[in-house]
């Protein structure tokens, strides 16, 4: 469980760097409202990387 845990948190993680470090490049062309939503879309996204990966682990272990 810690594994699939910590692969929700890299993913979470990294996405909330991505939102917030590219504005700082490009600059502000970005409000508060698509800061949410893009947040939303990161948490979100990053759940349904890991039940994929958990799926593929069950699946891993009923074909052995």
């Amino acid at each position: 469980m810690g594994r699939y845990i910590s692969i929700f948190l890299l993913f979470v993680f990294a996405g909330t760097v991505l939102l917030f470090g590219v504005p700082l490049v490009m600059g502000d062309l970005v409000g508060e409202f698509d800061r949410v939503i893009g947040n939303l879309v990161i948490f979100f996204g990053s759940f349904i990387i890991t039940q994929l990966f958990y799926i593929m682990d069950i699946l891993k272990k009923n074909t052995n």
